[in-house]
């Protein structure tokens, strides 16, 4: 019986660590994370620093995430990812207070290159999404060398799909949600990625600028209640 029972463990050891090997969550990745000069993110007055710019050859990509309008800014850790605060704004339906934004250049001109683009976006509030279950809207460019825009995850586009050009996640976005969001601007040649830039979004940030764990949350809600029972107690006395 304690052979089966030590065959099992062993077994449901292997199929996790498989399901850990597997998966493939979107990680922040660039060349630098700086000011990106040139870029205007479709806009005027967007900030561009700072962006996960990742260079390949003649090609810049370049990723961030920025406060909508008048909305709170974000902060960032310094390492790709970014800040942002939960809620609405007006609109129909109602933004989110913050955007992804993105850049692609190719010095060498789309035409020539022959490469081709994709962005990949998040739904999921959950931490570590594996990149499969992203949404994936396709550039394929053939004439300029520059593509660039600011975009919210409420707009209609992104959850609407159109064959060869975006695949929507699942699920929606909810703007009042906490959670993690992640994004990769990839570039192709063929079917084969030569470059990409990513970023993560951590929406519900605390004041020191970090996201607490579900552990941590749960060492504060058992100090809260171990502090309301030692205050009982005192009054009891």
């Amino acid at each position: 019986m304690k052979r089966i029972c030590k065959s099992l463990i062993a077994v449901a050891l292997l199929s996790t660590l498989s399901a850990v090997a597997i998966a493939a969550p979107v990680t922040p990745t660039y060349t630098t994370f700086a000011n990106l000069p040139g870029a205007t993110f479709g806009g005027s007055g967007i900030p561009t620093d700072p962006t996960a710019i990742t260079t390949f050859g003649t090609v810049t990509l370049g990723l961030t995430a920025t406060q909508r309008g008048s909305g709170p800014n974000l902060g960032n850790n310094g390492a790709g990812t970014f800040y942002a605060q939960v809620g609405s704004q007006t609109g129909t339906p109602p933004r989110a207070t913050w955007n992804f934004d993105y850049y692609i250049n190719d010095t060498a001109g789309f035409a020539n290159d022959g490469l081709t683009f994709k962005l990949l976006y998040d739904f999921n509030t959950g931490i570590n999404t594996d990149q499969s279950s992203l949404g994936v809207w396709n550039f394929a460019p053939t004439s300029g060398n520059t593509i660039q825009d600011s975009q919210n995850l409420v707009f209609a586009f992104l959850t609407t799909g159109v064959p060869g050009v975006i695949t929507p996640p699942a699920g929606t976005f909810d703007p009042n949600a906490n959670g993690q969001y992640s994004f990769a601007l990839i570039a192709l040649r063929g079917n084969t990625e030569i470059a990409r830039s990513a970023i993560n979004v951590d929406v519900g940030f605390v004041n020191d600028g970090t996201v607490p764990e579900p552990a941590s949350l749960a060492l504060l809600g058992l100090g809260a209640a171990g502090l309301m029972l030692s205050r009982r107690r005192k009054q009891a006395k």
